[in-house]
């Protein structure tokens, strides 16, 4: 009886891994991005309804204009893994994050990552400045309100992590989640190797 008992506990301690296991991560032990990018979200219920509806989306257009830093154009980012950090010069959150998408910004730059921010909200024309007395260090541009809509910003910060194929992987997630993505996403899909 006891080894039944005991045979019984064993068998369900195992099929509950496996349960388990298909619910949390994929089975190759892989992180998720997608499970990822839902448990970093920021929003609400009805926010997630919109922002989750553009997971495995192509991106949205990103109209950006007046870059401090290095121009970032669409084909710049075919290829790679783009973060969007879309931020106002007014906003405490944002201003506060930039030490942290600097780091972000060099600790990917080799491993075919792209950080930008996208600068909206109004306060733009303020942008040069705040970039300048605040230290960014990675490309950042004013964003037109038609991509702000189109990406359906609703509060700044707002980032946003687009895969290699320039899929939407991520969006409005808190700033402790992108690297997290990120890491899934370059586990999921490595830089290509440059021939030496």
């Amino acid at each position: 009886m006891q080894k039944r008992y005991l045979a019984t506990l064993g068998l369900v301690a195992v099929l509950g891994a496996i349960v388990i296991g298909a619910d949390d991560k994929p089975v190759s032990g892989k992180a998720d991005a997608a499970a990822i990018a839902k448990e970093g979200y920021w929003g609400e219920a009805e926010q997630w309804a919109k922002h989750g509806a553009m997971l495995g989306q192509p991106m949205p257009k990103l109209d950006l204009s007046d870059f401090v830093g290095k121009a970032v154009s669409a084909d710049d980012m075919k290829g790679k893994i783009v973060v969007v950090d879309f931020w106002a010069t007014w906003c405490g959150p944002c201003l506060a994050s930039i030490p942290h998408n600097n780091e972000v910004s060099k600790k990917y730059a080799d491993k075919g990552v792209i950080l930008v921010g996208a600068c909206g909200g109004g306060g733009e024309e303020k942008m040069p400045d705040v970039a300048k007395t605040k230290g960014i260090e990675y490309p950042t541009a004013k964003v037109s309100k038609e991509s702000t809509q189109a990406w359906n910003v609703m509060w700044w910060p707002s980032y946003a992590v687009v895969d290699r194929k320039g899929n939407v992987r991520a969006f409005g997630i808190k700033p402790a989640f992108v690297e997290k993505v990120v890491d899934a996403l370059l586990e999921e899909q490595p830089a290509e190797k440059k021939d030496k």
